[in-house]
C-alpha cells in the first residue's frame, strides 16, 4: 500500500470516526411529557425522552411582548351591538368607541402559541418531525415539525 493511500484510508476512518450530526425524519410515538419518538425506516427502535431534546417553539410556550404602533389611529369609531341573555331580561345595548387618533401600544403584552384547535401547539403522536442526532447518536434534537403537500 502506497502512502498515499495510507493517508487517505486513515483520513476516512477519522472522519467516520467523528460521528458527525445527521439529519433525519421521525415520528412522535407518545406525547409529552412522556415523548418518544421513532426514526423513519427503524420501526423497533423507539428513542425515549432521556434522550432527546426539543426546540422551544414546539414546547407551551408563552413570550412577553411589546408592541408598539408608529401613528396614531385613522378609524374614526367602532360600534358594538346586541341584545342580551334573552331568557332573563331582554335588553339590546348600542355601544361606539371613539378610536380616531389613539395611541394603541402594548407594553408588557403576552403571546400564547396555539394550533387551529385553539390548543397548546405541543407535539402529538403522529407528528412527523425533523431530527438531528448528535453525541455519536446518544441524543436527538427534534428542531421542527415535518408538513407535506
Amino acid at each position: 500500500m502506497s502512502l498515499g493511500q495510507l493517508i487517505k484510508q486513515h483520513s476516512l476512518k477519522s472522519v467516520q470516526s467523528m460521528k458527525l450530526p445527521e439529519l433525519m425524519e421521525a415520528e412522535v410515538v407518545s406525547d409529552a411529557p412522556d415523548l418518544k419518538i421513532k426514526l423513519k425506516g427503524s420501526d423497533k427502535l423507539i428513542i425515549p425522552k432521556e434522550l432527546i431534546v426539543v426546540a422551544e417553539k414546539l414546547c407551551r410556550v408563552r413570550r412577553k411582548v411589546n408592541l408598539t404602533n408608529e401613528k396614531l389611529t385613522t378609524i374614526e369609531s367602532q360600534e358594538f351591538s346586541g341584545n342580551t341573555d334573552p331568557s332573563d331580561h331582554p335588553h339590546s345595548y348600542k355601544v361606539t368607541v371613539d378610536l380616531k387618533d389613539k395611541d394603541f401600544t402594548m407594553k408588557e403584552g403576552e403571546i400564547h402559541f396555539i394550533n387551529d384547535k385553539k390548543e397548546d401547539d405541543l407535539l402529538r403522536k403522529g407528528d412527523k418531525v425533523m431530527v438531528i442526532s448528535y453525541e455519536g447518536g446518544q441524543k436527538f434534537f427534534i428542531f421542527d415539525r415535518i408538513v407535506q403537500y
